[in-house]
């Protein structure tokens, strides 16, 4: 029989995450019978949450709480009077300046009047009306293959990435003011796309 030894660590883990452990420890260093110093140790081992619960890190979790609110309210949205937010998700744009070629994520912003990415600045904005093809790609990643969503505007195109692309597309088509064409001809790309063609 073999001793499941993995499945004792694991319960370990659980129950010191979940119960806790304090340690209380008192350390006397003495030279020939002679106390010198003295040293009183308590530590608690848990997990945040079953410290909170037990009365511990209070002050802690407040002082960051207070922090995280804080920021947020100093980093505003720069909504315009009249905006209302349609769509908010996580994605990136396809950033290329000179050798420097890469994802940059933020928050994707759909609004009445505008599409932005926003990370604590503005790192893509244009107006709706201002887009003038929208389409899904599929592009070589790593060894395989994902897709991609192609915007143009104003003879600029843009790629962005979010995890459900057909979704995010039919949003921005839906609140979009132009009509958008559904097909970008590969001749009308200014920029290479991530294959580097």
């Amino acid at each position: 029989m073999k001793p499941e030894r993995e499945n004792n660590l694991v319960d370990l883990m659980d129950r010191l995450l979940n119960k806790g452990i304090i340690l209380n420890a008192d350390l006397i260093i003495s030279v020939a019978g002679v106390p010198l110093i003295g040293i009183n140790l308590k530590a608690a081992l848990a997990s945040i949450e079953t410290m909170l619960d037990y009365g511990m890190m209070e002050a802690w979790d407040e002082s960051t709480r207070e922090w995280c609110k804080k920021e947020l309210t100093n980093k505003k949205l720069p909504l315009i009077e009249g905006e209302t937010i349609f769509q908010k998700t996580f994605g990136y744009i396809w950033y290329s300046q000179g050798i420097i070629q890469s994802w940059r994520p933020g928050f994707w912003y759909l609004t009445n009047t505008r599409l932005f990415l926003w990370r604590e600045e503005m790192l893509f904005e244009t107006p709706l009306d201002r887009i003038e093809a929208l389409a899904i790609r599929t592009e070589p990643y790593l060894n395989e293959e994902r897709n991609v969503l192609v915007l143009q505007c104003c003879r600029e195109v843009v790629l962005i990435s979010v995890f459900d692309i057909a979704g995010f597309k039919d949003a921005i088509e839906k609140v979009s003011i132009k009509k958008l064409k559904f097909e970008i001809p590969d001749c009308e790309l200014a920029v290479p796309l991530l294959g580097g063609k």
